[in-house]
């Protein structure tokens, strides 16, 4: 196991394209730590620098304490697990467990034993005979970790292992991955595209956005405190719902409703009042009003009609429009996040979280209740977030691409 730390650690590739600008963080010894973001955002290329299969353009990296910049990837002790499982068909199991230590040339009697507690591990000890072609995609991945287990090596380095699954066996592998990591112990730096698995299976999570380094903390610390409206647009399965707003005195307007700061928000805010805000609003801090009961003075209520319910069992969640007239550009932001709602000129389609028991019912109107103390508040020009400092959980003093071009575009995003 090695702590794995990166100051300023930038890729520029030779047509003068930075792939990675300036990442600074470090792993802890023993981490779970994972690479979040869009494609494209240079989260493989950040990972392929740190086992070595990239060269380093500028910045230190350092494994153990030691520098590794110019060590060779066999050199480093880490063991990289690809998305394709790249595993060799013509070998069983066993023989494709076996091949690095083969290829190290350890003695039959260490290579028995090393594979058969992997094997264990991971409970293919009955497909041991097996070739690849009779196994599933899922026995497949589990070989392939099988083979960076058994060479025992400082730092597991993962890039998207699991998006070749289909949707159930994802989740599975997924507690299976968190599981093995726990019981071994040993230092995991994970690659994904998809938030829902940063987000339950990281100690800590980076987000990444063109390069840059949004932010670094605990899934928790980027859902409740995510440092600008990238972040906030990124991390949430439904998305976070961001509505442009203005503010007049301690009066917030949105779209739908306006209403005065809660104490508790004005305080996060303090003196800070740009002409043009973006509001972020988590889809369970609406409900129905006609079930918030004592709660309802926190909040504010609206009436609005009710497009599309998408029940869940246990939750509903409901689809209404919005419109106004504040003018704030999201565009940028809803290109990266890949979600043309957002970036459309008719409107902002929002969604909101619902307990099953709400009377909500398509194409007709309901009463609404937002819990108006959660709601985050963003610079429309900047995109940082106005309730705190995101200098200390942007865990490198990176750069940042502006999370907004600007006030701009007519309409709600």
């Amino acid at each position: 196991m090695a702590e794995i730390s990166l100051d300023s650690v930038t890729k520029r590739f030779a047509d003068g394209t930075e792939a990675v600008h300036a990442a600074t963080f470090t792993i802890g010894d023993g981490e779970f730590f994972i690479l979040v973001g869009p494609s494209g955002c240079g989260k493989s290329t950040l990972l392929n620098m740190i086992v070595g299969l990239e060269d380093i353009s500028e910045g230190e990296l350092k494994v153990g304490g030691q520098r590794v910049n110019d060590v060779d990837p066999k050199d480093r002790n880490m063991a990289m697990v690809f998305q394709s499982y790249a595993i060799y068909p013509h070998m069983t199991v066993r023989e494709n467990m076996a091949f690095p230590l083969r290829l190290a040339k350890k003695s039959d009697e260490e290579v028995k034993q090393r594979v058969d507690q992997a094997a264990e591990i991971l409970e293919l000890n009955e497909l041991l005979d097996r070739k690849p072609a009779n196994l599933s995609g899922g026995q497949r991945q589990r070989v392939a970790m099988g083979r960076a287990i058994v060479r025992e090596p400082e730092a597991f380095l993962m890039d998207e292992p699991l998006s070749n699954l289909d949707a159930k066996l994802r989740v599975q592998m997924r507690t299976a991955i968190a599981m093995l990591q726990q019981r071994l112990g040993t230092t995991t730096v994970y690659v994904t595209h998809d938030q829902t698995e940063a987000m339950t299976l990281g100690d800590r999570v980076a987000v990444l956005r063109r390069g840059f380094v949004q932010q670094v903390g605990t899934p928790r610390e980027l859902y409740n405190s995510p440092d600008n409206l990238f972040v906030a647009g990124f991390i949430g399965s439904p998305a976070m719902n961001l509505l442009p707003a203005t503010l007049e005195g301690d009066t917030l307007h949105l779209p739908m409703v306006s209403f005065p700061l809660p104490e508790e928000v004005k305080q996060r805010l303090g003196d800070r009042r740009p002409s043009q805000l973006v509001a972020g609003i988590r889809p369970e801090h609406f409900e129905d009003a006609a079930l918030v009961g004592d709660q309802r003075d926190q909040g504010a209520t609206f009436t609005t009609e009710i497009e599309i319910i998408e029940w869940m069992g246990a939750e509903l969640y409901a689809h209404f429009t919005v419109h106004g007239d504040a003018k704030v550009d999201l565009s940028d932001i809803a290109e990266d996040l890949e979600n043309a709602e957002m970036a459309g000129s008719g409107g902002a389609q929002v969604v909101a979280r619902l307990d099953t028991s709400s009377g909500a019912t398509e194409r007709q109107p309901l009463e609404l209740w937002l819990d108006a103390r959660r709601i985050h508040l963003f610079d429309a020009e900047s995109g940082d977030n106005l309730q705190h400092d995101p200098a200390p959980s942007r865990a490198s003093g990176s750069p940042s691409p502006p999370a907004s071009t600007g006030a701009t575009a007519a309409g709600t995003q």
